[in-house]
């Protein structure tokens, strides 16, 4: 591939941004980002694959992108030894060429492994790993490189990285694909993992070098994880983490889905629970997996060659050690000012259970307490809880209702009078950005995420708070890459508001 079709892709890439699903629809419309770039999208007409606004959103972003932005890039990646990775690509993964927001571009440092021709299984989980979930996701990574799989993971805290550690250690290749630029590692105290994984095999991401990690880029990035894998498995996990976003993209995908089981009550545990409940596959070792895929890749995989391997190995010991040795780092519950990361043996993984973290000692001087103010007098009522303010609650369900109302709409009747769960949202589980991406959205009408972009809100952004509003009930997808907003009488606030 020469660097003129790389310039072309970059160009494209640039202009629209990650996870653009109106930059693939030009490019099937029109075959080439040649052809949009020479003009040609002017001589397109509206019609069932590209409606009148997407024409327009998209000549006003080629009209505000120049040429000389993805020479600069280009320039600025050989001089980073970056490589850049597009459709056109030999190594590009095939899985993900079918995508409807497949990445234009990937940039790449290491050597991408063959992922078109290997099966490939992405090992996700929680940055608060226990014990369990430590010695299952490095086991994993060791048994799925033992039976001829590559492992694909996010490199973050936690079981990621053990999973990826434990291909390393057993010989395989592994593809690390990342919310930053591949030039930023985070967390920063894993640069040991990302030397050893440059060397063994790929670094990826998406996001133009220098990228910082910011929140937003990682739900969007979970969908290269699903997409280049075969299947994709979840270690441990709670109901809200992000690795359940992963889950969802490889659901939507088509994709095979694993769990690992864990203990009915344990917060870590209910996430991969509650997948097993909904249709995911129960996994206990990686021959669990490898059976699902051995006739598809009869010369590569082997069940038995994994159960022969790993016959005799103690993984929760090699788990323990490796974890010393690289300085794989987890996230604990001890709060922002207690916060403390953790690796080696001892840590239980990382969650310390049965020891306080102490806060770190910090040479500022402490503000001294705010009193509290004295309890009301027995005779007078205990003040209200201050309710929301009104504003937005109108702006984001388009309605008011008391407690009293809220509870009564748990269950409301459909037009055949027939029993229907109402829909529910928290809150406290929005930030800004995804209320005012669906406060753009019109009920019940169609709309691509490029339409919700402006000049504060990247497609990047929209797409993140897209996946957290279809999470929670708020938004629907459909065919063709457009969400829609549900009804508002279909949200309910929740109790505890």
């Amino acid at each position: 591939m020469t660097d003129d079709t790389r310039l072309l892709y970059l160009w494209l890439a640039l202009t629209f941004g990650p996870a653009s699903k109106l930059a693939v629809k030009l490019l099937d419309a029109l075959g080439s980002p040649d052809a949009i770039f020479s003009e040609k999208l002017h001589e397109l007409r509206p019609g069932e694959a590209l409606s009148e606004k997407e024409l327009d959103h998209a000549k006003a972003l080629v009209k505000t992108h120049t040429f000389a932005e993805a020479e600069q890039m280009l320039e600025r990646c050989h001089g980073m030894g970056i490589d850049i990775l597009t459709p056109d690509s030999a190594v590009y993964p095939d899985s993900l060429r079918y995508l409807p927001d497949r990445p234009l571009t990937l940039y790449l440092r290491g050597t991408m492994p063959d992922c078109n021709t290997n099966m490939t299984t992405a090992v996700v989980g929680t940055r608060k790993m226990t014990e369990y979930g430590r010695t299952m996701a490095y086991s994993l990574g060791v048994g799925l490189t033992y039976g001829g799989s590559i492992v694909v993971s996010g490199m973050a805290l936690g079981s990621d990285s053990m999973a990826l550690i434990g291909a390393l250690d057993a010989g395989g290749q592994v593809v690390a694909v990342l919310g930053s630029g591949v030039d930023v590692i985070y967390p920063r105290e894993h640069r040991d993992i990302y030397r050893k994984i440059v060397e063994r095999g790929a670094v990826i991401s998406e996001y133009p070098p220098g990228t910082p990690p910011i929140g937003s880029h990682f739900p969007v990035r979970n969908r290269i994880m699903s997409g280049i894998a075969d299947a994709t498995v979840v270690v441990e996990a709670d109901a809200r983490s992000g690795s359940l976003i992963t889950a969802a993209h490889a659901f939507d995908q088509g994709k095979k889905v694993f769990a690992v089981p864990g203990k009915i009550g344990d917060a870590g545990s209910e996430g991969t629970n509650n997948l097993i409940r909904d249709g995911a596959l129960a996994v206990l070792t990686a021959e669990d997996i490898l059976a699902e895929f051995e006739f598809i890749y009869p010369h590569t995989v082997s069940v038995q060659r994994a159960h022969a391997m790993l016959h005799g190995k103690e993984m929760d010991e090699l788990s323990r050690t490796a974890m010393a040795r690289t300085r794989i780092n987890t996230r604990t519950e001890t709060g922002s000012l207690g916060r403390a990361n953790y690796y080696g043996s001892g840590t239980y993984g990382g969650r310390r259970n049965e020891y306080p973290v102490p806060a770190p000692v910090s040479s500022e001087r402490v503000p001294a307490p705010v009193p509290r103010e004295p309890e009301p007098a027995a005779e007078e009522p205990a003040p209200k809880k201050k309710p929301r303010p009104v504003n937005v609650v109108k702006s984001f369900f388009g309605l008011e209702k008391d407690k009293d109302e809220r509870k009564n709409d748990k269950q409301r009747v459909n037009s055949d009078k027939k029993i229907v769960p109402a829909k529910k949202i928290e809150l406290d589980m929005l930030d800004e950005t995804e209320i005012k991406v669906y406060n753009k959205m019109k009920p019940s009408v169609p709309t691509l995420p490029d339409e919700l972009v402006d000049a504060e809100t990247s497609v990047s952004a929209v797409m993140s708070a897209l996946t957290m509003l279809e999470m929670a009930g708020a938004v629907e997808s459909g065919g063709g890459g457009y969400f829609m907003r549900v009804q508002p009488d279909d949200i309910m606030q929740s109790e505890n508001d």
